[in-house]
């Protein structure tokens, strides 16, 4: 339909961007789809989506024409979906700078920079959606996660401040942390540039890890039914949400021993004022 708002999702070759693509031609939205290369969502196109190559790290006039050319299409973008990413596994020592930056460079930077080339559109339409794909990896802690924990953790906290930024021009901002889903995940996982012997128990969890691939609880059809029922709604947001039976389960329980610990260490902290 010509007046059904137009999402635009990035990461859209496979997992959770893929099937919020699909879920939301069959609910009758305008999709722009989007991929590194256009051949890897060609199948898209052919459902009724516009299909647009975007690499997301690319420098900021780049992103700026992007923009330019996706909102030509419809003459508006209403929801902006923030999906593309990838998940790079290591001890925070095994990672080289090299993949450190890499990781954050398409999982953070480029969020940033992307988003950042739509908001004067929001803004002159005094409305705009954007989601953000964190990663239940942001709060929880795993060995093994934490570079990639860290830069869906960044995503969180700017995700919690655009949506006070925003929130005068009715421009509405929430994190999305997805659970273990049965996408391509594991497969597409990259790996640390040098592996230390002293860390042998945490590759023992990578490779079972992989081997778990394709076992995952999460069904991504269903995730992605939720979010787009979400992101259709005027429904007030939480700062950040977890998706998943998984994911809130482990807020849940990340949240209880956060705050025993602030019970348990909240004086020591006290006392630092000057004296009166």
């Amino acid at each position: 339909m010509a007046t059904s708002p137009v999402i635009l999702i990035t990461g859209c070759s496979s997992g959770l961007g893929r099937s919020i693509a699909t879920e939301a031609l069959s609910r009758g939205l305008r999709v722009i789809a989007t991929a590194r290369r256009l051949e890897a969502i060609g199948d898209l196109k052919e459902q009724g989506a516009k299909a647009l190559a975007l690499d997301i790290t690319a420098t900021q006039a780049d992103l700026e024409q992007f923009a330019a050319k996706a909102i030509a299409l419809f003459g508006q973008v209403d929801i902006l979906v923030n999906n593309a990413g990838y998940y790079q596994f290591g001890a925070i020592e095994e990672n080289s700078p090299e993949q450190i930056q890499a990781q954050f460079a398409t999982n953070f930077f480029g969020l940033v920079n992307l988003t950042n080339t739509f908001l004067p559109h929001f803004r002159e339409r005094k409305t705009g959606f954007i989601a953000n794909i964190g990663s239940q990896s942001s709060y929880a802690a795993f060995p093994g996660a934490g570079i990639y924990g860290a830069s869906k953790a960044a995503v969180d906290y700017v995700s919690q401040v655009w949506a006070k930024e925003l929130k005068e021009f009715n421009i509405r901002t929430v994190s999305i942390g997805p659970g273990m889903f049965r996408t391509s995940a594991a497969t597409n996982m990259t790996f640390q540039s040098k592996e230390l012997s002293c860390y042998g128990g945490l590759h023992k969890q990578r490779d079972m890890y992989v081997a778990y691939g394709g076992n995952e609880p999460g069904d991504p059809k269903k995730a992605a039914a939720k979010i787009l029922d979400l992101v259709t709604s005027d429904k007030d947001l939480p700062g950040r949400l977890p998706i998943g039976d998984d994911a809130v389960a482990l807020l849940a329980q990340t949240m209880q021993a956060e705050t025993k610990e602030l019970e348990a260490w909240k004086e020591f902290g006290k006392g630092t004022n000057f004296d009166a």
